[in-house]
């Protein structure tokens, strides 16, 4: 996206440049691609011999921040800092409390840092690591009136010499910051829950077209193995020289070679040679290569020598730990297998084989030798699927580590960083931000790190949705879904219409201007109703047209071809969202009379959608096996989201901490079968805790689970409230008075297991501990240990035995409860969501959801955007009788 006028942004770098450090290089050339002017300072000048040819490409100027090595200095440094920033004496005084507490030559080296960044006129500095960089950052920030930024990694985090109560200084008083993992931000939220909302995973990027994919070859006679980083204790090179010598001892012939210098260089020397590992070409025996360090050029040819990458880290005694390396992302990039281990962030990227997606590599525990040796020799062998999980590698890597989407990122936090800064100040915030668009649908986690992400500013919206079963202001999940949709669309600045046929009546007041167009469909008998949807479906693409669209968002309902039609009569471009195998539910649980008509109508919208947007991956394999393959390779999974400004913690909503009394455990749903609610009735019954139940929800099973939690006594009934249903608005407030969620799905089969569900989303928003069954999509949603617990489907025994444990551990509680909200910030806020639909979609849509910020597009048949009552001016265009809802007044017009 581009720069905002008001927003100029100073790195600031401990040392620069630095050669282990090219994830740094790479982020600053994505940010200036993207047309931003930014400016480096170096806190240390560089001591490396060697530097990567891609340093010459950066633009940004270098500056080295003066270290005063004499009181002069430091006093000269404060004089010109009077001189330089405005209000810097009134900020100094007040700072010099705290200040007095630091090294003379951290704070003189802030101070002339604010100095620098006033003559400069910038307003926000980015730090890389939360130590020496993040303070020195800090303290400049606060002496010149700037807003700053952390980026965290690893030795920041994780290392014995670590101040946790600094580093929290550093951070509350940050902007935000950037965790470069799911486990750097599980790490940060429970470390400072108070600062979760602020904390945003943003993956380090790769510019992918420096690393093209080839299709891995089968090893030859000798086993080809590279590995890449700096010689100390975390990058468990040390067990990677015994592994190799081990494969030796097994018959495998292998090679390796280390790039990298550091202060093992000599240890590790010495222990190639204990093992025989000989330097040199091997006419018998297996031999280790330490090359020194070498740079991007020589490590992606060292790459395409090898057939497997190994990255063996390990936890240093020190605690140090790395992050995600990058290198391992560079291997992954270009189609090289590659053999990882369980460490931090590490796990994000490789994906074994029997995971829930495809795998992108071997993952073994760290420091075990046995696993280390198997994997290297699996890899060797055969029978692995070498082209598949390098393929799936690859795409990973595209979707989730690809540096012009961090740069987008980036900008959009500093942006808001920005905004908010001028709207305390009193600015108004276009001028102090450049008004990004939607950088705050959901939360401001969401606008950073959304695939996709920036506005849709005038982009014409129609939402279109046929399903009579879904009321869009109404209580059930998909009322949720649709409304949370159009929030995040809204938020980008599009100009969203709705078009129903059941608006339903519990409108959101920020919902209330938006524009209706209700078409009902008459109660009757079944067939009646399919006729009805077909003719529905004609007079809301006859109204879409009428009014002017510039895209159609529409979920998928039986019978319907709003989007079809009007991809081919009038060149409306459309996103087509499946839920649920609507057929097969349809013939299964209620009436189909026309089914091969319900099919060719989900052909036709596939065919003409520019991306068909499933829920979950059995969804998507269902739809590919109606569509066929050519509109089948266009369809993709994107899970439910949750809305993290609306669904937030206790402590984050500023109620307080957990609830007084027995702690209270929440179920949100509607009371049908395939919830599992009977199980959690008889849960209580069988648990020995003390803990309460709170049933929210409604449905046709209430009575019976009434009755079914009378059966067991008053010892049980008393323990369980049934709430009833609930606006969705007050769920928040519901769920901030429990202490444990939990989503009790009975067993199901393969087919039923299709859902994604927003409940679990809601609860993990929450920041709640979630205890929930092991079905369908649930396992991929809940990580057993790190967000919640989970347990056999329709076992009440072990249901209870669990919801027990948790009753009586409040601190477990809490860990598990802050890595629920950061994996919610992280990864399901609706915008995010949102950005996920919209990523890396071609040409066919207009400039505005293709290139953030274009206007949008004007197809040659788009009609002039009309009010939004237009339609009743013109019903005479639009078949049978339409009613508007105009939501501002919540009646029909």
């Amino acid at each position: 996206m581009p720069q905002s006028d008001a927003r100029r942004t100073g790195y600031v770098l401990k040392v620069y440049p630095r050669f282990s450090e090219t994830f740094i290089v790479t982020e600053i050339l994505a940010r200036e691609a993207a047309g931003e002017t930014l400016e480096i300072f170096a806190l240390r000048p560089s001591t490396d011999a060697r530097f990567h040819p891609e340093l010459a490409r950066v633009q940004a100027p270098v500056s080295f921040v003066p270290k005063p090595l004499k009181l002069a200095d430091g006093w000269e440094a404060v004089a010109d800092a009077t001189r330089v920033v405005p209000g810097f004496a009134r900020r100094y005084a007040d700072l010099l409390p705290e200040l007095a507490g630091y090294e003379a030559t951290e704070v003189h080296q802030a101070i002339a840092l604010a100095a620098a960044a006033t003559r400069s006129g910038l307003t926000h500095l980015h730090a890389h690591f939360g130590s020496l960089a993040g303070r020195t950052a800090e303290l400049a920030a606060e002496l010149a009136g700037l807003t700053f930024s952390v980026t965290t990694h690893a030795k920041d985090l994780f290392h014995e010499s670590v101040d946790a109560e600094r580093l929290g200084r550093t951070l509350r008083r940050a902007a935000h910051t950037v965790a470069i993992s799911r486990f750097n931000l599980e790490h940060l939220a429970a470390a400072y829950p108070d600062l979760a909302d602020r904390t945003h995973l943003l993956y380090n990027g790769l510019e992918l077209g420096r690393f093209p994919f080839r299709e891995p070859p089968a090893p030859g006679s000798r086993l080809r193995i590279a590995a890449v980083g700096r010689l100390v204790e975390k990058k468990g090179f040390a067990h990677l020289l015994d592994a190799v010598a081990a494969l030796g001892a097994r018959g495998v012939a292998a090679d390796l070679r280390i790039a990298g210098d550091g202060e093992l260089l000599d240890e590790l020397s010495a222990r190639a040679a204990r093992l025989g590992l000989r330097d040199g070409a091997p006419p018998a025996g297996n031999t280790a290569v330490l090359l020194g360090p070498q740079t991007q050029e020589e490590i992606r040819a060292l790459l395409g020598w090898a057939d497997v990458f190994a990255a063996p880290c390990v936890v240093g005694a020190d605690g140090n730990a790395d992050g995600l390396p990058t290198v391992l992302l560079e291997a992954m990039a270009v189609g090289v297998p590659c053999v990882a281990t369980n460490v931090t962030g590490i796990p994000e990227a490789v994906r074994p084989p029997g995971s829930a997606a495809p795998a992108t590599g071997i993952l073994i525990e760290p420091g075990d030798h046995g696993a280390l040796v198997d994997a290297l020799r699996g890899v060797a062998e055969p029978g692995f699927p070498r082209a598949e999980v390098a393929r799936a590698a690859r795409t990973l890597v595209e979707d989730r580590f690809d540096s012009a989407r961090q740069a987008r990122a980036l900008a959009a936090l500093e942006d808001r960083a920005g905004a908010v800064a001028g709207a305390e100040a009193g600015i108004p915030t276009g001028a102090a931000s450049g008004a990004v668009v939607g950088a705050g649908a959901g939360s401001p986690a969401g606008a950073a790190v959304a695939a996709g992400s920036g506005s849709l500013a005038g982009l014409r919206v129609a939402y279109a949705c046929v399903d009579p079963g879904i009321p869009f202001f109404g209580t059930k999940g998909a009322s949720v879904h649709v409304q949370e949709i159009v929030r995040a669309l809204r938020a980008r600045g599009a100009e969203v219409r709705l078009y129903c046929t059941r608006a339903g009546d519990r409108v959101p007041a920020d919902l209330a201007d938006l524009p209706v167009t209700e078409l009902p469909i008459p109660p009757g008998p079944a067939a009646g109703r399919e006729d009805a949807q077909v003719e529905a479906s004609r007079a809301m693409a006859r109204r879409i047209a009428v009014d002017g669209a510039d895209l159609v968002y529409e979920r998928y309902s039986l019978f319907s071809t709003v989007l079809a039609s009007l991809a081919q009569e009038h060149a409306v471009p459309g996103i087509l969202e499946v839920n649920a195998p609507l057929i097969d539910e349809q013939r299964t649980h209620r009436e189909l009379h026309r089914e091969e008509e319900a099919r060719g109508a989900l052909r036709d919208q596939a065919r003409a959608a520019a991306r068909t947007v499933c829920v979950s991956e059995p969804v998507a394999d269902w739809v590919r096996g109606q569509v066929g393959p050519a509109a089948g390779s266009r369809v993709v999974v994107v899970a439910n989201g949750v809305n993290t400004d609306r669904i937030r913690p206790r402590s984050v909503a500023g109620t307080g901490g957990p609830p007084e009394g027995p702690p209270a455990v929440v179920f949100v749903g509607t009371l049908k079968p395939w919830h599992g609610v009977e199980v959690l009735v008889d849960a209580v019954a069988r648990s020995r805790g003390r803990w309460r139940l709170r049933i929210v929800g409604d449905g046709p099973l209430a009575g019976r689970l009434r009755d079914r939690a009378a059966s067991h006594g008053p010892r049980v009934g008393d323990r369980i409230e049934f709430a009833g249903a609930v606006d969705p608005e007050r769920v928040g407030a519901l769920l901030g008075e429990a202490s444990i969620a939990v989503a009790p799905y009975p067993a199901a089969s393969a087919a039923d297991a299709y859902f994604s569900p927003l409940k679990i989303y809601e609860y993990l928003a929450a920041g709640l501990p979630v205890v929930a069954s092991r079905v369908g999509q649930v396992p991929g949603i809940v990580r057993d240990g790190r967000t919640g617990v989970l347990v056999e489907p329709s076992d009440a025994a072990e249901l209870a035995a669990a919801l027990d444990a948790l009753a009586e551990d409040p601190a477990r509680r809490a860990r598990l409860g802050a890595a629920a909200r950061a994996e919610a910030l992280a990864e399901h806020g609706w915008d995010r969501v949102l950005g996920r639909v919209l990523a890396g979609l071609d040409e066919t849509l207009p400039p505005a959801v293709v290139a953030p910020g274009a206007a949008p597009g004007r197809g040659p048949h788009a009609e002039p955007h009309r009010g939004p009552h237009a339609e009743a001016r013109h019903a005479e265009h639009a078949g049978p009788p339409v009613e508007t809802a105009g939501a501002t007044a919540g009646a029909r017009s």
